[in-house]
């Protein structure tokens, strides 16, 4: 199962952790990992490329750790785009409950 926290502070998302494999198929053909590993590098790539900032971030294996700077995490587009992200993988959860949950952290 993929597990994903979003790390809040006073409201704000100041980052997030992914976890894990869904395992719904096998490798190269899990649409479940798959959507949720678009959806979180998609968010990323789209912040360090409307913010201007390179990526804060951790990844191995079915892991992933993104920190939003701290010079921008006030910043209402990146948290637009955190919470459409959130609410993304919220509809995927929604979807496939066996294969992956979502928290929130404040």
């Amino acid at each position: 199962m993929i597990h994903v926290d979003f790390i809040r502070h006073e409201e704000r998302v100041v980052a997030f952790e992914m976890d894990g494999h869904a395992n719904f198929a096998e490798q190269g053909a899990d649409l479940v990992c798959a959507g949720a590993t678009s959806i979180a590098f998609g968010m990323v790539n789209a912040i360090s490329e409307r913010m201007g900032v390179e990526p804060v971030m951790e990844e191995d294996d079915g892991y992933l750790y993104y920190s939003v700077p701290e010079n921008i995490e006030a910043d209402d587009a990146v948290q637009i785009l955190l919470e459409g992200m959130e609410h993304q993988l919220i509809s995927l959860a929604y979807s496939y409950p066996d294969y992956i949950m979502i928290n929130s952290k404040k």
